[in-house]
């Protein structure tokens, strides 16, 4: 038996349901006028509907509808050696794939099959599929067009898919861009954020900025570790992860003396501000670790510094999360990003980086290597403050969480930076290495719609597609619009 691309269930909805105000033909031309579309059937075998009646031409039956995924299927189920099926008027099925356009009862009587799906709205196709996914597939995200896209080729697939992940870092590239002139304002007129009742953005655009507006390092700097954070918050704890590093700017951070126990200041400094750590005056001695009161004692040494806002504890996600993604770790392996940004020239580093190394497989392992941070000391074996865990934890940042930040972050970084100051050979080089950038690691979303699509593929481009589809078209219902979704809709 062919696989049904829809269920039963659905196309009895789309009878009960829609209207079918003009337009519907038999296979030869003549048009259909629905004058009721019957009652359904609620005994054991025969018609799904009962007491129907239809104009063909200028011809009124009054019968039974039948409805069948596919043509074949009235054969299949021996509708045509079945009596109770006499009194059939119209046979109604999904699409047709068929040279065949009519069926035939057990008195040999012709009925007229019609595939309704010609006659339907494309956005109600697409709603119907979207039920019939759900409930097949069992997928968190599946694509409505699952099971129907088959037709569409795999190069026309990638094809699409890859123009859909160029977008979408042409979008992270113009995010960063919005950011960082806001960042070259603010400082330019040593402005705090944020600022209350002022339309920034409006502002903005009224300006006419040039790549003298950002040749302070800082506001790279600024703008690396912002995005850098965010990143390390998940979706859960992205916008906390945001505000951090807005309120704990590089620049008061520069001015912290000293290279000495510089990675406890700012593990102090970043905790107190996010409110995760724990009011050591509040709690006897045996509850808190040496840690937990060294970075207190730090923190009262740099408490009167112009910090933007404090972060609440309850503020932060915790719910349903593997420890390794807490909040508390996610700073903790920030930290250790933000000390090589301060000490150690990050930024000219990465720059530098695309300017020296040929070898893509060398450079994909360098940048690899700027941003996994193994776990040591204190978060070694504990996922909150002074409770610990009942694991070792090896990693801060592992290498899943380090490519999706090359790919969302530093390539884009890099991109706008090497536009602004007119690197013309560096930019080619940093999309090439985009376009074939294998990474470690997925999510959910992009495993459901790699799948729907059949589309095997380890390449960043691709992944970020498959996003960039399901987020602007699959989840919003928009497969008109879909370059996959119009070959299979319309």
């Amino acid at each position: 038996m062919k696989k049904e691309i829809i269920s039963e269930k659905f196309l009895c909805e789309i009878w009960e349901k829609y209207n079918f105000a003009e337009g519907l033909q038999t296979a030869d031309g003549k048009s259909i006028k629905i004058m009721s579309k019957g009652e359904k059937n609620l005994g054991i075998g025969g018609p799904d509907y009962l007491n129907a009646k239809i104009k063909i031409d200028n011809k009124i039956f009054t019968g039974d509808i039948e409805i069948d995924t596919e043509i074949e299927n009235w054969h299949l189920h021996n509708h045509h050696k079945n009596n109770k099926y006499n009194k059939v008027i119209l046979h109604i099925v999904y699409q047709n794939n068929t040279n065949e356009n009519f069926v035939t009862t057990d008195n040999k009587r012709i009925i007229p099959s019609i595939a309704i799906s010609k006659f339907i709205a494309p956005n109600l196709k697409q709603d119907l599929s979207v039920q019939m996914v759900s409930d097949k597939s069992g997928k968190a995200y599946s694509l409505p067009c699952e099971g129907l896209n088959n037709a569409v080729t795999n190069k026309i697939k990638i094809d699409y898919l890859i123009s859909m992940g160029s977008n979408r870092f042409n979008i992270k590239t113009k995010r960063l861009f919005d950011r960082l002139k806001e960042l070259a304002y603010l400082s330019q007129r040593e402005l705090k954020e944020p600022i209350v009742n002022y339309d920034l953005e409006s502002e903005l655009n009224r300006i006419e900025f040039n790549y003298n507006d950002f040749l302070d390092p800082v506001l790279w700097e600024q703008l690396l570790y912002e995005n850098i954070f965010t990143a390390l918050g998940y979706s859960k704890n992205k916008d906390n992860m945001n505000k951090l590093a807005k309120s704990v700017e590089i620049k008061i951070l520069k001015d912290i003396k000293g290279k000495n126990n510089l990675e406890q200041k700012l593990e102090a400094i970043l905790f107190k501000i996010s409110g995760l750590l724990p009011d050591v005056n509040e709690l006897p001695d045996e509850e808190t670790s040496v840690y937990t009161r060294k970075l207190y004692e730090l923190w009262n040494k740099y408490n009167n510094y112009d910090y933007g806002e404090r972060l609440h504890p309850a503020s932060w996600n915790f719910f349903r999360m593997r420890p390794q993604n807490f909040p508390t770790l996610r700073i903790a392996g920030g930290v250790k990003i933000l000390k090589k940004i301060l000490m150690d020239n990050l930024v000219h580093d990465l720059i530098k980086l695309f300017g020296y190394e040929k070898n893509n497989k060398k450079l994909k392992q360098k940048l690899r290597d700027h941003f996994i941070v193994k776990a040591d000391g204190y978060w070694q074996e504990h996922f909150l403050f002074d409770q610990l865990s009942n694991i070792k934890i090896k990693y801060l940042v592992g290498i899943s969480r380090t490519d999706e930040i090359i790919v969302n972050i530093i390539l884009p970084f890099l991109f706008l930076y090497f536009k602004i100051f007119n690197k013309k050979e560096f930019l080619k080089k940093v999309l090439n290495f985009y376009l074939n950038f294998k990474q470690s690691g997925s999510n959910i979303i992009i495993e459901d719609v790699m799948s729907s699509l059949k589309i095997d593929s380890k390449r960043s481009v691709i992944y970020q597609g498959a996003m960039q589809l399901y987020l602007n078209f699959c989840s919003k219902n928009k497969c008109i619009n879909c370059e996959i979704g119009k070959k299979v809709f319309n």
